[in-house]
């Protein structure tokens, strides 16, 4: 059984790329703080339903959790922590998942269902209902 819910291959780009923003944030040559600001924010479905999606904010929460705002990034979107966690879980070598106890193994996949779950009833609490309402 596949340990990971992305495919390994685009888990280990993304990896790679919040590696090279937390190494550029933490050095100083430009600030996370800083580009929250100036990435351009597109979402199609709000475009088009007037909506925001369950991924909204997303970009600005790992800029946040990469300058080390935690807070600020659960505001913007708190499944940022699940996406990394799934993340991190996605790049683990299979060997080492083998070594891993059984109830780690047991575990894991109820945590890929039960993630988007939550998503989905936090995306309908809190985004859907105040805009219907």
């Amino acid at each position: 059984m596949e340990h990971y819910l992305i495919p390994r291959k685009p888990a280990l780009g993304f990896a790679g790329l919040l590696l090279a923003l937390v190494f550029v944030n933490m050095t100083g040559i430009v600030s996370a703080d800083r580009i929250v600001g100036v990435i351009p924010v597109f979402c199609p479905f709000e475009a088009v339903t007037g909506i925001p999606c369950p991924g909204c904010g997303m970009t600005r929460a790992i800029l946040n959790l990469i300058a080390g705002n935690f807070g600020d990034a659960a505001l913007y979107n708190p499944f940022c922590f699940f996406l990394l966690f799934i993340v991190m879980a996605s790049i683990l070598p299979p060997r080492w998942l083998e070594k891993a106890p059984p109830a780690v193994t047991k575990v894991l996949p109820y945590c890929y269902t039960g993630v988007p779950i939550l998503v989905i009833a936090f995306w309908i609490f809190d985004r859907l209902l105040p805009v219907l309402l």
